[in-house]
C-alpha cells in the first residue's frame, strides 16, 4: 500500500510540476507586460506606479513561484516518501486513508480538502515524517496558490489592457 500511495502522490506531483511551470511563465509574462505598460502610461508618476503596479504584478508571480517551489521541494522528497507512508500506515492507518484513496479521479481541490486533516497530523509529526509532510503540504497548498496566481494574472491582464488603451488614446 505504501508503494502504491507513493506512486500516486509522485504522479500527481509530476503533473503539478509541469502545470506550475506554465503558470509561473504565463504569470511572469503578463506581470512584466502590465508593469511596463503602466510605466509607459504613468510617465509623470513613476513612484506611485512602482508601488501600485509592483504590488499588482508581484502578488501573482510570488504565488505562482511559491507553488512551484513547494512542488519542487516535495518532488525532491519523493524517494523518501515510501518510508514515511509505511511509518504512518503502521502508526495510524485511519490517518493514512486519504493517501490510499488518493488519485481516484476526483478533482485536485477535492483531494486537498480530504488531505487537510492529514496535514494537521503531519504538521505535528513533520520532523518524524518530513517527506510525507512536504508532499501533503504541496498537495494542499498549491491549489490555493495557483488560484491566487491565475486570478491575479487575470486582474493584471485586465489592468494592463486598460492601461494600453488609455496610452494609445492619448
Amino acid at each position: 500500500m505504501a508503494a502504491q500511495a507513493t506512486s500516486r502522490v509522485g504522479a500527481t506531483l509530476a503533473r503539478l510540476r509541469s502545470l506550475t511551470l506554465g503558470i509561473v511563465v504565463g504569470t511572469a509574462v503578463v506581470a512584466v507586460a502590465t508593469f511596463l505598460t503602466g510605466w509607459w502610461v504613468f510617465r509623470r508618476s513613476h513612484g506611485a506606479w512602482i508601488v501600485l503596479g509592483g504590488v499588482l504584478c508581484l502578488i501573482p508571480v510570488l504565488a505562482a513561484a511559491g507553488g512551484r517551489w513547494l512542488i519542487l521541494r516535495a518532488a525532491h522528497a519523493v524517494p523518501r516518501l515510501a518510508g514515511d507512508v509505511a511509518t504512518l500506515l503502521r502508526t495510524s492507518r485511519q490517518a493514512a486513508g486519504p493517501l490510499i484513496d488518493h488519485d481516484s479521479g476526483a478533482p485536485l481541490a477535492q483531494h486537498a480538502k480530504s488531505l487537510g486533516e492529514l496535514r494537521s497530523l503531519l504538521t505535528q509529526r513533520r520532523a518524524e515524517l518530513p517527506a510525507l509532510f512536504a508532499g501533503v503540504r504541496a498537495l494542499t497548498a498549491v491549489p490555493g496558490l495557483v488560484a491566487v496566481a491565475v486570478l491575479g494574472t487575470l486582474a493584471a491582464g485586465v489592468v494592463g489592457t486598460i492601461l494600453l488603451l488609455v496610452g494609445l488614446l492619448r
